[in-house]
């Protein structure tokens, strides 16, 4: 009775072994793809990342000095025209600093004035009454002395009395001639460097009221081309830092949309000027989009786009070929989407190394 048991028992056994290697060799259920994947259509075609931009590249607008923004005069996708201002940083220092200028400006200029105005009318008559006192003095001077010259030959004055006249006389024709001294001077009116003085003044104080003028118009910043705002970064009342890495509003030209495709190294050797290309939007509706080749950038850059992987190479250098959407697309292509670009390569490629190496 043992014995049948066991056999039975191993045959149960057996069953359920040949019952769990039939079931296990199944393949699992397929799982669909979340989206379709991005292939190749050309045969021996170059794959890249690309980055859709304007026909400008961004721009990125800074502060030029750090300052605090008192207005933004624009949004998020509105068109701009060359000379527009973007938005505007604190003037209030610098018009304090205007008020002063100004004000410099108005002495300087009413100096000026007041040099070319010479001489003033009222300044004559006294100097011509100076004149005329001191030539009375004078001849007061020389009556006393022909008197005394007089009574000098009865006796009736000394030689000593007679010599103080003279004195008299040479200060009386000194006082004369600074009189009339004073009365040409006058009369002539400034002196010609005198007034050149004065207009360096007038043009040294305009000077700083333009110079400041510059810098409050460089407060407001405008944009430098026709284009449409991608991004604002800065709002009335915020700090704009003077940063060459810190935008305060992105800005491109969008009248035409294009690519810039970045090659790896390895495969430039296929790359040909000129070559077609398409471009595909990534996600749940694939589109294919046909690019026209615009340059090739002659410049290898290190590679700045890493996947984090890590068998990542840091130390790829890329070139950079720009492409030209043909036309537009069904869907609407954004400024820094990432796209995946695909260069057709020439049948003969093979041929073509082999005789650019028998050239060299």
């Amino acid at each position: 009775m043992i014995k049948w048991f066991t056999i039975l028992l191993a045959l149960a056994g057996a069953s359920v072994g040949l019952y769990t290697v039939a079931t296990a060799s199944s393949s699992p259920p397929r799982i669909p793809l979340a989206a379709p994947p991005s292939i190749n259509p050309f045969p021996r075609g170059i794959a890249a990342t690309g980055v859709v931009e304007g026909v400008s590249r961004n721009i990125n607008i800074v502060a030029p000095e750090g300052g605090l923004v008192t207005q933004v005069f624009v949004q998020p996708g509105q068109q701009v025209t060359a000379g527009d201002p973007l938005f505007e940083l604190d003037l209030r220092p610098l018009q304090a600093e205007m008020v002063k200028a100004r004000s410099a400006l108005d002495v300087a200029q009413a100096n000026l004035d007041k040099v070319q105005a010479e001489p003033r009318t009222e300044t004559i008559p006294p100097l011509e009454a100076g004149v005329s006192a001191a030539q009375a003095d004078l001849a007061d001077w020389k009556d006393q002395y022909d008197s005394l010259s007089t009574a000098m030959e009865g006796d009736g004055a000394s030689r000593n009395e007679l010599q103080r006249r003279l004195f008299q006389i040479a200060a009386a024709e000194a006082r004369l001639a600074l009189a009339e001294a004073n009365l040409t001077l006058t009369r002539a009116g400034a002196w010609e460097p005198d007034k050149v003085i004065a207009r360096a003044r007038v043009s040294e104080a305009r000077a700083a009221v333009d110079s400041l003028q510059l810098l409050l118009d460089r407060r407001t910043v405008r944009t430098p081309i026709d284009a449409t705002v991608l991004k604002r970064d800065v709002e009335p009342g915020q700090w704009a830092p003077a940063a060459p890495d810190t935008s305060a509003i992105v800005i491109a030209d969008l009248s035409r949309t294009r690519v810039r495709a970045r090659i790896d190294e390895e495969d430039l050797p296929k790359l040909r000027d000129g070559s077609k290309g398409e471009a595909r939007i990534r996600g749940d509706f694939a589109l294919t989009i046909p690019l026209k080749m615009v340059r090739i950038e002659p410049f290898a850059i290190p590679k700045t786009q890493l996947s984090g992987a890590t068998n990542e190479r840091v130390d790829t250098r890329v070139v950079e070929v720009i492409f030209e959407v043909e036309h537009d697309p069904k869907v609407t292509l954004f400024p820094g989407q990432l796209v995946d670009v695909f260069i057709d390569v020439p049948e003969n490629l093979e041929e073509l190394i082999g005789a650019a190496r028998r050239e060299s």
